[in-house]
């Protein structure tokens, strides 16, 4: 018959505080581990927006000849993996009577390119894009300030980013600012450094929720 080994205090101890810092590491990979499956359950790889957009517009070479453009932007987006997509941006934006004149301008940009997405638990999601393509101006600025009496076409760059906040699954509310550069002719250093700011609503769906 073998003798009953007798703990020592100082084991007791040891096994109390190695239980205590084991249960709630396990408690936290449970955790981690559900709401990693379920946000994997809730993905949609694909979204379509709109919104408001505002064109802080800079026409002028050598000066800043600014001026406020509003309109509006499309969005559509394919998330080929969680956190990386392909995004598109549509976007026209219109001004009148700039700088106290009788001009006007419609300025008009299509753009894609790479977006990087942050997923901070299940309500927020910021992200940064760097966006390419083509701008087209029509009006009477484009003769005044572009030096030619027809719309005007050029490179187009938008780089900066923003956030989404989760409403429902499929629905979240985004807020975006980029630097929106054009290279529209004007005789002297064919560019234009804009700001343009964004609002609107996104609608994702796609996804199949895994058992």
């Amino acid at each position: 018959m073998s003798a009953r080994r007798e703990v020592k205090p100082e084991e007791g101890k040891m096994r109390k505080l190695l239980w205590a810092g084991l249960l709630p590491g396990c408690w936290l990979a449970l955790l981690l581990g559900s709401g990693i499956r379920s946000s994997a359950q809730n993905f949609e790889p694909v979204e379509v927006g709109a919104g408001y957009s505002y064109v802080r517009a800079n026409a002028g070479p050598g000066e800043c000849g600014c001026f406020s453009m509003n309109g509006g932007s499309a969005w559509f987006a394919y998330h080929f993996m969680r956190d990386f997509a392909v995004a598109a941006d549509v976007g026209s934006e219109y001004a009148s009577n700039i700088n106290g004149t009788a001009l006007g301008l419609t300025l008009t940009s299509y753009l894609a390119g790479p977006r990087y997405v942050w997923h901070y638990g299940h309500l927020l999601s910021p992200f940064a894009q760097a966006l390419v393509g083509g701008a087209h101006a029509n009006g009477d600025l484009t003769l005044v300030r572009f030096g030619v009496a027809e719309p005007a076409n050029s490179l187009a760059l938008a780089a900066g980013g923003g956030a989404d906040m989760k409403l429902t699954r499929h629905w979240a509310a985004r807020g975006e600012v980029d630097y929106f550069l054009t290279r529209f002719s004007n005789g002297v250093n064919d560019h234009q450094n804009n700001l343009r700011v964004s609002v609107g609503l996104v609608y994702r769906f796609g996804g199949k929720k895994r058992k």
